[in-house]
């Protein structure tokens, strides 16, 4: 069956990396990327850099690990969906004059959001609304970190998407479990939500595609800090239909990400 993942991280050292479930996958090395798709059988992979700040020297901006993301989507535009990492924090001019730079030059088909490690709220409009303009302007998705207090939470992202009805969000970890609820009525509520199923407990699957449906999941593996094998497996053993296992692995990745229009 055809793989998407939707949830790849690219930006680690050798030291950080040996001490993860992908030793080998190390930033300047985009043939390491497509070992790991290959490894999965994924036709594609979403990827954006690690979430800290490179150090050192800092990135104070990610732009360092961004033009990274640039080189292997460029490498490889047939296999790589790059997502640049943004701290909307910088503000107004800064945040947008990256994003158009990005899609300018290599692409760039969304940003990944980490409220927590950059210091701000995810409703705050103040700060969120010119990176928003400019995904709406783009067509980008929103990747956000999901599911850790005080800021990364579903019902606040869900209010981000409120306010960009336009914008596809994509809340990681459906609530990292202690929030999958939160998650859940987020995704009832605003049809611009899906979530990806990297980390969540094989429980929060199920309920997800219960109270949901299979259609707002998309596969994810976090790599390199999750296995690929077992984030395949939740999905093997949990009794899905045909259909669903498909819409799962690839079908609402391709749909979110514009993959299709791609090929």
């Amino acid at each position: 069956m055809r793989v998407i993942d939707a949830h790849m991280h690219y930006g680690t050292d050798r030291n950080v990396a040996a001490s993860t479930c992908v030793p080998y996958l190390v930033h300047g090395e985009p043939d390491s990327v497509i070992r790991l798709l290959d490894e999965q059988d994924a036709s594609h992979g979403v990827l954006f850099p690690h979430d800290r700040r490179m150090s050192p020297p800092w990135d104070a901006d990610y732009d360092k690990a961004n033009a990274e993301i640039g080189i292997a989507a460029r490498r490889y535009p047939d296999r790589i969906i790059g997502v640049a990492r943004i701290d909307p924090t910088f503000g107004k001019e800064h945040t947008q004059a990256l994003i158009d730079r990005y899609v300018g030059e290599w692409n760039c088909r969304g940003v990944k959001l980490v409220a927590g490690y950059d210091f701000y709220r995810p409703n705050d409009m103040r700060i969120m609304g010119p990176l928003l303009d400019k995904c709406e302007e783009y067509g980008l998705t929103v990747l956000m970190h999901s599911g850790d207090a005080p800021r990364d939470l579903p019902y606040l992202q869900a209010q981000a998407a409120k306010a960009y009805p336009k914008v596809t969000f994509q809340l990681a970890h459906i609530g990292m479990h202690t929030f999958l609820w939160e998650a859940i009525l987020a995704c009832q509520e605003y049809p611009n939500i899906v979530v990806d199923m990297s980390q969540a407990y094989p429980f929060d699957i199920m309920t997800f595609i219960k109270n949901v449906s299979a259609d707002r999941l998309l596969y994810g593996t976090d790599v390199p800090y999750q296995s690929p094998a077992v984030e395949q497996m939740k999905l093997k053993v949990i009794g899905l239909s045909d259909e669903d296992l498909e819409k799962v692995f690839w079908r609402n990745a391709a749909r979110v990400w514009g993959i299709e229009r791609t090929e």
